[in-house]
C-alpha cells in the first residue's frame, strides 16, 4: 500500500485526510492481512510524514509493517545512503521515528492473519538498478552492508530486508549477482519481487537466508484471484523459505490494472469501492473462516480516531533536522 493522504493535492500541498488513511488502513483490517509494506520516501517531506500513522496504527493492531526506504523519484535517499557522513543520520532519523514499540489498541490484541505482531523491517531501496542505477555489487556492498550495520548498533529491533529486483526475466540475473557480492551475509530477509510466473524456476535456486516476496501481482482485475490463489501457492512450492508474499497493490490511481479498491470522492467524504471483487471476497471468506462465527471487532471500534497516530511535533522536528529545514 502506499501512504495516500490527499487526492488530486499538490506535492507541496501538506494535507493528510484522516478518512484516507482510515479507509485503507480499515480495508487491511477487515481482509485479515498481518502485514503491510509501505513507501516512506526521504525526498518527499509530506508523504514521509503521511506514512507515519499508517506504521503506526497498523502496528498498534498487531499488524507487521515493511517500511520501504526508497523515493518515489529522485536519488535523495540513495545519495544518502552511499554517503558515509549522511547514512547514520537517515537511518537514526527513520528508526526513531518508526521503531519505537507500538502501544497496543486493546491489552492482548494481535492482528487477524497468522503471525501478526506489530514488528517493523525496514527494505532498503527497491529495485535498485532499475529505480536508482546502483549496481548490484555496489548496492550490497556500499548501501546494504552499512545499513544493516547502522541498524543493528542502534535499533536492533528492526527486521533488515534486502532491495528485491525486477520482478519480470531482467530480474534474476541482478539477483544472481547480488547473491554472488555476498548478499546473505548482509540482510535478514531477501527479498524477490514476482510479477511473472516463468520467473519463479530461475529465483529458485537455494539460499541459506528467509525469503519474503515483497511486491507480486497480476495486471488486469480477472487475472487477481487466479494470481493469489494458485501462482502464490507456485511460488512457496518452488522458492525455498518464502515466508511472505506482498500483494500489488491495495490501492493506486491506475484504474483496472493491480488495486484492489479504488477511493472516490462523493458529498458526505470519501469511500472505498471495491474493484477486484473476486480477490476481495476471496480474501473476506478467510477472514470469516478463521473467525468461525465469533464476532470481529469493527476497526472503528479499535481505532475511534487515526489522529492519535499522526506525527508529533518532535516526529517534525526530527525530519526537518535531517532535511534543514
Amino acid at each position: 500500500m502506499q501512504p495516500l493522504r490527499c487526492l488530486g493535492c499538490a506535492a507541496t500541498d501538506e494535507t493528510i485526510e484522516p478518512e484516507l488513511v482510515e479507509l485503507q488502513l480499515s480495508s487491511v483490517y477487515s481482509l485479515g492481512f498481518d502485514g503491510i509494506r509501505i513507501t516512506v520516501p526521504l525526498g518527499d517531506r509530506n508523504t514521509f510524514l503521511a506514512a507515519i500513522p499508517y506504521v503506526r496504527a497498523a502496528r498498534a493492531l498487531g499488524i507487521d509493517a515493511l517500511v520501504l526506504l526508497a523515493d518515489f523519484s529522485g536519488l535523495t535517499l540513495a545519495r544518502a545512503l552511499l554517503d558515509d557522513r549522511q547514512r547514520a543520520d537517515v537511518l537514526r532519523t527513520y528508526a526513531g521515528i518508526f521503531a519505537p514499540a507500538p502501544a497496543p489498541v486493546r491489552p492482548g490484541l494481535g492482528g487477524l492473519g497468522p503471525g501478526g505482531t506489530g514488528r517493523i523491517a525496514f527494505q532498503v531501496l527497491n529495485e535498485p538498478v532499475g529505480f536508482v542505477g546502483v549496481p548490484p555489487e555496489v548496492y550490497v556492498r556500499e548501501i546494504l552492508a552499512p545499513c544493516r550495520q547502522d541498524l543493528r548498533d542502534m535499533a536492533p529491533q528492526v527486521i533488515v530486508v534486502a532491495a528485491a529486483e525486477a520482478g519480470n526475466r531482467i530480474g534474476p540475473p541482478r539477483m544472481r549477482a547480488m547473491l554472488e557480492a555476498g548478499l546473505e551475509n548482509q540482510c535478514d530477509r531477501i527479498a524477490y519481487h514476482v510479477y511473472s510466473r516463468e520467473i519463479i524456476p530461475m529465483l529458485s535456486d537455494n539460499v541459506r537466508q528467509i525469503v519474503w516476496v515483497t511486491e507480486s501481482g497480476s495486471a488486469g482485475t480477472s487475472s487477481h484471484l487466479p494470481w493469489v490463489r494458485d501462482v502464490f501457492p507456485e511460488i512457496r512450492a518452488q522458492i525455498g523459505d518464502v515466508l511472505r508474499i506482498f500483494y500489488f497493490d491495495l490501492f493506486d490511481p491506475e484504474r483496472g490494472a493491480y488495486r484492489v479498491l479504488d477511493i472516490v470522492p462523493g458529498a458526505d467524504g470519501y469511500r472505498a469501492v471495491v474493484e477486484s471483487q473476486e480477490l476481495h471476497d476471496y480474501w473476506s471468506a478467510r477472514v470469516s473462516e478463521a473467525a468461525a462465527e465469533r464476532p470481529v471487532l469493527a476497526f472503528e471500534t479499535l481505532v475511534p480516531d487515526v489522529r492519535a497516530y499522526f506525527a508529533t511535533a518532535s516526529d517534525v522536528a526530527a525530519l526537518d533536522e535531517l532535511l534543514g529545514r
